[in-house]
């Protein structure tokens, strides 16, 4: 037993020592350099690697990593518009059992049920696609290069754990199961049955920046492996988005040997025979955060509605989940009536808002 423990302890150290060295080679040498020895060293067996196919019906799926009590109204209004437009689809909400602040008031208590939440409830006997899945999100993340993150201590010094831990574990899902991950803060307006090896580019201060809140791949993915290599090297604990979409832009630009500018609304083709399209801004992110108010003006611009409805398969809600008033003539709450009506009612009669 003696001698099994300190080999383990021996394994985790090499372990650790290692993940260090490359972190030190990857902050001195150069990030294009290494994720170019990461590009030469991507040869993941054939045995390791989930079959590379879209599973059918398709799969939908969201993350809720931060350990509250329960789905907010603005939440659920991303589930049911995705169940509404997708019937076919299976859609699971994975949700962080346990506290991941213990500070935070609105935390799960020791065996209490998302679905007791009314919303939750109601929103469960409505649908009949959806199911919550509540667990500890950690785990997914083993069997995958992120694992690297737990077993070297790195993720526990995170101060932004609830965001990283939902970045690190939609990748692992994607990676494992395929599918669609989509943001809470997302209103669906259409089908999303065509998306397929995809994500999404925004409009920002930085030239085709790509965001994470809406990835659909199969499972197996060659990309989605070498993200996986580059998130763990990229990972800052003290560092918001060190997982997040600079970190997907970055990994997009290596893996297709991208210099100049991403190729957009079109086929990259990339290292081992795979491909990524890039959807221009306007099919996910259309409004971005730099117009965040359009969403909540008492009035919207109808030319806004008119161009979700023309160019959209869904819009990201910026600024959502920070508290924004919805008045009801605003863009917001019109795109909750038509698209989540059930749960726009039902925050509407019991907390007279949205």
């Amino acid at each position: 037993m003696f001698r099994v423990v300190n080999y383990r302890r021996f394994i985790f150290a090499l372990a650790f020592l290692t993940t260090c060295a490359v972190i030190l080679v990857f902050h001195s040498k150069g990030k294009k350099n290494l994720a170019e020895l990461l590009l030469t060293s991507e040869t993941v067996d054939p045995g390791e690697r989930p079959p590379s196919k879209r599973r059918e019906p398709m799969e939908i799926f969201f993350i809720e990593s931060s350990g509250h009590s329960c789905l907010t109204a603005r939440q659920a209004c991303g589930i049911e518009s995705a169940a509404r437009a997708n019937p076919q689809a299976k859609i699971s909400v994975y949700v962080q059992n346990t506290p991941v602040n213990p500070s935070w008031p609105e935390t799960y208590q020791d065996g209490q049920d998302l679905s007791n939440c009314p919303i939750t409830r109601v929103l469960l006997q409505k649908m009949a696609n959806v199911r919550v899945v509540q667990e500890n999100l950690l785990p997914h993340l083993q069997d995958t290069p992120l694992w690297q993150l737990y077993t070297t201590g790195s993720f526990n010094k995170s101060t932004w754990r609830p965001f990283h831990l939902s970045d690190a574990v939609r990748v692992a899902l994607l990676w494992k199961k395929g599918g669609l991950y989509l943001d809470l803060d997302c209103i669906v307006l259409r089908s999303l049955d065509s998306l397929n090896n995809t994500v999404g580019t925004v409009d920002y201060s930085i030239p085709n920046w790509v965001e994470n809140g809406v990835m659909a791949f199969p499972s197996g993915h060659p990309f989605l492996h070498f993200l996986m290599k580059y998130m763990v090297l990229a990972f800052e604990p003290d560092r918001y988005m060190s997982l997040g979409p600079e970190t997907l832009t970055e990994a997009i630009r290596y893996f297709c040997d991208r210099d100049d500018d991403l190729l957009i609304d079109q086929w990259m083709f990339c290292w081992h025979r795979s491909s990524i399209f890039i959807q221009q801004s306007r099919s996910f992110y259309a409004i971005p955060g730099a117009r965040l108010n359009a969403f909540y003006q008492p009035e919207f611009d109808p030319a806004d509605w008119d161009m979700l409805h023309r160019y959209s398969f869904l819009s990201h809600i910026y600024g959502s989940g920070h508290g924004q008033h919805v008045p009801p003539g605003s863009l917001y709450a019109q795109l909750a009536v038509k698209y989540c009506p059930t749960s726009f009612r039902l925050a509407t009669e019991t907390s007279s808002q949205f």
